[in-house]
């Protein structure tokens, strides 16, 4: 009796794609297994780091006494139409 062989037909773009894709579903399925349950108080800290409020609360100060005293700009009103400082109506 003869020996059947089985030669694979060449891999296109498509098996590749869908043994690519597997391959990596596989992977984030596992790390998805591997991840462990975190406490609220775990994720609001990797959001919002904890910070010391006295160092906060000197830098604030240490801020706002560098601003500088700005002479603010007066709000100019509209000079008189006329020379003797009457009103006229416009149309």
């Amino acid at each position: 009796m003869t020996a059947i062989t089985f030669l694979p037909a060449k891999e296109n773009s498509k098996m590749r794609r869908y043994k690519r894709n597997g391959e990596y579903y596989k992977q984030r399925n596992e790390l998805k297994a591997k991840q462990k349950s975190r406490s609220v108080e775990e994720i609001w800290d990797s959001i919002f780091k904890p910070v010391d409020e006295t160092d906060v609360l000197a830098s604030l100060i240490i801020g706002i006494k560098d601003i500088p005293n700005v002479k603010r700009k007066q709000s100019r009103l509209r000079k008189p139409i006329m020379p003797s400082g009457e009103v006229t109506a416009r149309a």
